[in-house]
Order: C-alpha cells, then sequence, then structure tokens
C-alpha cells in the first residue's frame, strides 16, 4: 500500500474511535437517564397508588359514620316515643322517612304485635323477617340452666335478658307462651302486655337498654337490614326496616368529587353490583384497591378505587429508545460521511496516480514518433540517404508514424472533451460499408506491421446510418488498435459489418489473442486501466482507447461491449443504432 492510503486509513481511524466513543458514551448515559426515570415513575406509582388507598379508605369511613349515623337517627324515636306515639309513627314512617321500608314491634319474647299478626300486613312481616326471628334472634332471654333435681329455674339475676329471640317460624311459632311453662315469666309476659295495651312507655334502665343493627340475607347476598331497640330486658322490642336502595344513595353521595381524570371510585354491594361510582370506573376492568365497610353493619359491601392500566403499568423506555435512535443516526452520520470522504480521497488518489501515469505514457507516446520522424526528416534533409528504395521507406515511416501521432492525439482531445461534456457530434448520412473499407484501407499498414492479417466481412448491399464521421472512424481505429497492441500473437484480425437486431448495424472486430478474464471484462473500459498481465505489461498506452471508444458510441446512443470468441480470443462490438 502506498503512503497516501495508509493516511487515508490512519484518518478513518481517527474519525472511527472517536465517533464510537462519543456514541457509546451517550447511550450510557441514556441508559443511566431512562433508569433514574423509571425509579421516579414507580416512585409516584406508588405514591399515587397509597393515595388512591387512603382516599378509598376515607370514602368507606364516611360510609360507615353514615351508616352510624343512620342507625342513631332511627333508634332515637324508638327510645323516646311512647307505646301510643310509636304506633303512630310506625304507620307512617316509611312517607315521612325515605330511609325506612317500615316499622315493627315484637314482644319481649319475640312475638310480633305491629304489624297486627292477624292481618294480612303482619302475616306477610312474619313471612319476610322469618330469617330474623328464627335466625338471628337476638333478645329472646334463654331458660336457666337445671337445678340439681331436674326443674327448670331462672339463672342469676332474673331481671337480665340473656339469650336471644324464640323461633316463632317453627313448629311453635306464634306460641312461645307454651313453649315455656314456668310460671312466674308467664306472670311477666302477662303484666308486659298488660303495660303495652295501656300504651305506656315501659321503664328505661340505661344501662340494660339494648339496640342493634341486623343485616339479613339468603346466605348469598344481604337483602335487607332492621334497626331494633329495647329500653329494657322486659320492655318490647321496636324495630324498623332500613330501605337499602336511599341508603346506599347516601353511600354514594359520600364518594369523592375533586379526583384525577383518571381516577374512579364505586361502591358495590356484597353481590358486586355497582351502587354508585365517580370518575372513570367503565375503562379500567380491575379495581387497584377493595376497601370493606364495617362488616357489622353491611357485611360485604365495598368501596372500590380503580386507576387506569398505563397509570399502574411499568414505565416505558421512549427517552431510551428515542436517544439511542438519534444517537445511532448520528454515529451512522458520522460514519457514512467519513466513508464517503474516504472514498472520495481514495478516488482522488487514485485519480492522481492514473493522470501522472497517463501524462507520463503520453510523453513517452508523443515522444517516440516524433523522435523517429524527426531523425528521418534530418537525413532526408541533408541529402544522406540517397538510396531511392530507402528514401522511400523513410517516408512511409514518416507517415505512418504520423498517423500515429494523430491517433494520439485524437484520443487525448476527444478525453478532454469528454471529461468536460464539450464533445459535439456532427450526424450525417453514412454508408457504413465504404467508410468501413476506406477506414481498413488507411490502417492496414499498422496492422501489417503489429504482424496481423487484416480480414474484413463487408456485406454487398450499402448500409446506410445516420451518425458522427469522425466519432465512427475514431472507435473503429480504437478497437483495430487494440488488437494490434494486445492480440499480435494471434496472427489475424477480423472485421466484420452487419445489421443489428432490432435495427441499426454492428461492426465486429475480431481477434485471436489471448482474450479478457471474466473479472476484468468491465473493467477495460474504465479510464486508464491496463489489464494486469505479462503480455500488457510489454506493451505501452495510456489506457484511453477502450473508454473513449465506448464514450462515443454512447454519445451516438449505442455501445461497445465485450465478448468471448469461439476458438479463443476476444470480439469486441460496435451497435449504433
Amino acid at each position: 500500500m502506498s503512503r497516501s492510503p495508509r493516511h487515508l486509513h490512519l484518518y478513518w481511524l481517527l474519525l472511527l474511535a472517536p465517533t464510537l466513543a462519543v456514541g457509546a458514551a451517550t447511550v450510557a448515559l441514556l441508559w443511566r437517564e431512562q433508569a433514574r426515570l423509571e425509579r421516579a415513575a414507580v416512585a409516584a406509582r406508588e405514591t399515587r397508588l397509597a393515595a388512591v388507598v387512603a382516599r378509598a379508605r376515607l370514602v368507606a369511613e364516611n360510609a360507615d359514620l353514615l351508616a352510624a349515623d343512620v342507625r342513631d337517627a332511627l333508634i332515637a324515636p324508638m327510645r323516646d316515643l311512647p307505646a301510643s306515639a310509636w304506633r303512630t309513627l310506625q304507620s307512617g314512617w316509611p312517607q315521612q322517612n325515605p330511609l325506612v321500608r317500615g316499622g315493627f314491634t315484637l314482644s319481649p319474647y319475640g312475638q310480633v304485635i305491629q304489624p297486627d299478626p292477624t292481618q294480612e300486613e303482619g302475616r306477610e312481616f312474619r313471612k319476610k323477617f322469618a330469617q330474623l326471628l328464627d335466625e338471628l334472634r337476638p333478645w329472646r332471654e334463654k331458660p336457666g340452666a337445671k337445678d340439681a333435681a331436674g326443674g327448670g329455674r331462672r339463672g342469676a339475676g332474673q331481671g337480665q335478658q340473656a339469650g336471644e329471640l324464640g323461633q316463632i317460624s317453627g313448629p311453635n311459632a306464634g306460641n312461645s307462651y307454651a313453649a315455656n311453662s314456668n310460671a312466674s315469666q308467664f306472670t311477666q309476659q302477662r303484666k308486659d302486655l298488660q303495660s303495652l295495651s295501656q300504651g305506656g312507655l315501659p321503664q328505661r334502665d340505661a344501662a340494660a337498654e339494648r339496640s342493634g343493627w341486623v343485616p339479613l340475607g339468603d346466605g348469598a347476598e344481604t337483602r335487607r337490614a332492621i334497626v331494633w331497640f329495647q329500653a329494657n330486658p322486659g320492655a318490647d322490642v321496636r324495630g324498623a326496616e332500613i330501605n337499602l336502595d336511599t341508603l346506599a344513595a347516601q353511600f354514594a353521595a359520600t364518594l369523592p368529587a375533586d379526583i384525577e381524570a383518571d381516577e374512579g371510585y364505586a361502591l358495590l354491594d356484597d353481590a358486586g353490583r355497582v351502587l354508585g361510582a365517580r370518575g372513570g370506573t367503565a375503562s379500567h376492568p380491575e379495581p387497584v384497591a377493595l376497601v370493606p365497610l364495617d362488616s357489622a353493619l353491611l357485611p360485604g359491601w365495598q368501596v372500590a378505587a380503580f386507576l387506569p392500566a398505563a397509570g399502574m403499568a411499568g414505565a416505558r423506555r421512549p427517552l431510551f429508545a428515542m436517544g439511542a435512535m438519534l444517537t445511532g443516526l448520528f454515529v451512522l452520520a458520522i460514519l457514512a460521511s467519513g466513508s464517503l470522504l474516504l472514498r472520495q480521497a481514495e478516488a482522488s488518489a487514485t485519480e492522481a496516480r492514473q493522470k501522472t501515469s497517463f501524462v507520463a505514457n503520453v510523453s513517452h507516446e508523443l515522444k517516440t514518433p516524433l523522435t523517429t520522424i524527426r531523425l528521418y526528416a534530418e537525413l532526408l534533409e541533408q541529402g544522406r540517404v540517397r538510396d531511392d528504395v530507402q528514401r522511400a521507406g523513410f517516408l512511409r515511416t514518416i507517415s505512418a508514424e504520423t498517423q500515429r501521432l494523430a491517433r494520439l492525439v485524437n484520443n487525448v482531445l476527444d478525453f478532454s472533451k469528454l471529461e468536460q461534456g464539450k464533445k459535439l457530434y456532427a450526424r450525417v448520412p453514412l454508408e457504413l460499408g465504404a467508410e468501413l473499407a476506406a477506414l481498413l484501407d488507411t490502417h492496414a499498414p499498422r496492422v501489417a506491421e503489429a504482424g496481423l492479417r487484416l480480414e474484413r466481412e463487408l456485406p454487398d448491399t450499402p448500409v446506410w446510418l445516420t451518425t458522427d464521421r469522425d466519432a465512427f472512424a475514431q472507435i473503429v481505429l480504437n478497437l483495430v488498435e487494440n488488437a494490434c497492441k494486445y492480440a499480435a500473437a494471434g496472427g489475424e484480425v477480423t472485421v466484420t459489418l452487419g445489421e443489428r437486431t432490432g435495427g441499426g448495424a454492428a461492426v465486429r472486430v475480431l481477434d485471436r489473442g489471448p482474450g479478457v478474464p471474466a473479472e476484468q471484462r468491465e473493467k477495460i473500459f474504465d479510464q486508464f486501466y491496463r489489464a494486469d498481465t505479462a503480455l500488457t505489461a510489454e506493451k505501452t498506452g495510456a489506457g484511453l482507447g477502450l473508454s473513449i471508444a465506448r464514450q462515443l458510441a454512447r454519445g451516438l446512443g449505442g455501445d461497445v461491449r465485450h465478448e468471448p470468441r469461439a476458438g479463443g480470443g476476444a470480439a469486441f462490438v460496435l451497435e449504433l443504432p
């Protein structure tokens, strides 16, 4: 490798190394920044999730407080009203308070007093609240433990209630008096009923007051809820059924209104139905948090908090991806620009070397015929050649060298014009057979001097074409001169003229030389290129003949191409339209 290409590759390495280093450092910095952003995104996501869960808990607490307020507000009239006022309130309570479906009164022993059990309304009540009366039984006194004699007795503190409500929906429904044969208990029941019928308020004992909230369901869902109150163990039980639909609407009003656009909160019952919602809940398939309400009030009811999947997904890497892509494009642009500059520099260096070689070759080519012409002309001028035959030979040599010099000058001029794009063509009608015969006659001595036998195959009929006479002649002479230089060992060169497929004409220059290797069949038409073989290395020349021939042919609308010749050698084909 010459010094100049080494320098070019060194420059390329000096460009490549820092570019790759800067690109790698940029990608590393982008990766670190992306990792920092991801950590920040995770922290922000966790903070927001914690805030959403805290807000859902606050909503649940507010709902529990609202339920407790409803319970206390409904218990207040049960505690304060006498029997007559209670019965009046009980009958019209649903119209006065949308939270109440209806009120009821039970005896201390579980009998239905209001609604009237002998009426349809009372029977419906017993049927409706069979579960309450049958299973929960929060206020029935338990029988006392049996004594040693086997007799039943009340436990210590007979005035204290310590049991659950008796079963009135079973075999002894409505017959709790018969279920207890204790005479003292029967007497107490009679007194309590008499007190109720007189419309008075049973004696209250603040320490013995009992009240509660009882959710009722079918085992899968909470269908109803009641609030009840008992002033003392011997007093009647007052209660009210809560309108859960109205309660749920009031719960929904406690859902937060000032929330982010993509957040959502919903109140769900124990069957998963949405009782109320705020924000974007429909677009979020799964809640991110479920906070239950007080199980003693509404078991299974929950407050659900929602966030979009995008808000909960892992942090993506748009910054790193975009930054890495731009960095890669930047590095590729620098490397591509450097590669183009390197190729351009190498091409310029190669062209400079070729032009230097061209100048040297042209100088040699010009010097050789000029020296010969000058020597023979001086001999003839000084009269040193007295033999007429020798004098005629000198004159022929001078003529041949002059023609050789003219061909070289024409090639140089054509090359210059073609390079500058100033080559002009003067197209005229031309009979190619006659023109080609005249050219071969003129060049026959040069072919014979190269040791070749010139053969021609021209058609008998005229072949007319509109083309440039000088360009045509230059192409043919360059092809024949190429055969004289590189195919002299073949002994013959053949020039043929025929019609071209699709119209036009084709001139073939055939030789029996060494041929052209397959990998060089296109390169030989490059400027300054000469096939690198021992045979061609012995021949002088500028390497422009075939290049100029092809450029001239293409300027005329045709082409010059090479193809192997059957039996060995080469065939150069000039095609003109």
